[in-house]
């Protein structure tokens, strides 16, 4: 019996298809597709090539580029397709190419990229912002693998100045009632998404996005206590999106709704 589970997300796409599985010439006009069986072997069509995937065998198809496989029961899969842009900066190459891939380590970034989807809240732009920065930046890495030239970048990344951090928090506590996306902060911290991302929760324990609904929950609580003002038009002027994300967030932190809070 067939099972897929899929990850979707503006920039990149995972999907893990297990058991018996065809699919028609097709091709993606700006994105790359990184197949890996992760158990058993597919059947791939590429252009006019045919070449059969064991599992371990990854490869790597370019933009605009036709391909469809298929494959039996007892074989499992994962693919990514992850926009030109993003994949390209790690990745270049004028035809397809064949790289091994451990399956267990597929599995595992399959694995983490979902746990980050599932937990994510979807109605926030940062939090799909840093979901899918940290599943690029992973997909980044392991095409990337080996090459000294792309790893010399991140050492000089990872020694980003304690100076560096805090123009970061203070931007964040200035803005936090914005709408803010990764890319701001990480420009102010003069690093790579990812490497923020990664420096950030190093150094505060929790990511970006975590710290900034846990400033939004503090003044939300502040307002709760000395102002008049409803629960709908705190969670707006705290910069939340609506006030049922307001609420869910609120639970998650106090273990209380708003308005209990307030009673206190």
């Amino acid at each position: 019996m067939q099972t897929q589970m899929q990850i979707i997300l503006p920039n990149i796409e995972l999907h893990k298809i297990e058991n018996e599985f065809v699919n028609i010439p097709h091709a993606h006009h700006h994105e790359y597709q990184i197949t890996v069986p992760i158990k058993g072997s597919c059947e791939f069509h590429y252009e006019s090539r045919y070449m059969e995937l064991r599992a371990g065998e990854g490869l790597v198809v370019n933009p605009a580029d036709r391909h469809c496989f298929q494959m039996g029961n007892d074989s499992g899969i994962i693919i990514v397709i992850a926009k030109d842009e993003l994949v390209g900066q790690a990745y270049r190459e004028e035809r397809p190419i064949q790289r091994p891939f451990a399956p267990a380590a597929m599995l595992s970034y399959f694995q983490r990229c979902a746990s980050r989807f599932i937990a994510m809240d979807h109605m926030d732009s940062l939090a799909v912002e840093e979901s899918q920065s940290l599943a690029l930046a992973e997909l980044g890495a392991m095409l990337a693998a080996g090459r000294q030239s792309k790893a010399e970048p991140a050492k000089l990344e990872e020694r980003a100045s304690d100076w560096s951090m805090m123009q970061v928090l203070e931007y964040i506590r200035s803005h936090y009632t914005e709408q803010l996306d990764i890319d701001q902060l990480a420009a102010v911290a003069l690093q790579s998404r990812y490497h923020f991302i990664r420096s950030f929760k190093l150094a505060m324990g929790v990511t970006p996005y975590q710290y900034v609904l846990r400033l939004r929950v503090e003044e939300a609580k502040r307002q709760l206590r000395k102002s008049e003002h409803t629960v709908t038009d705190i969670s707006f002027n705290v910069g939340f999106s609506s006030p049922s994300q307001f609420y869910r967030v609120f639970m998650k932190f106090s273990g209380m709704t708003p308005e209990s809070f307030r009673g206190m």
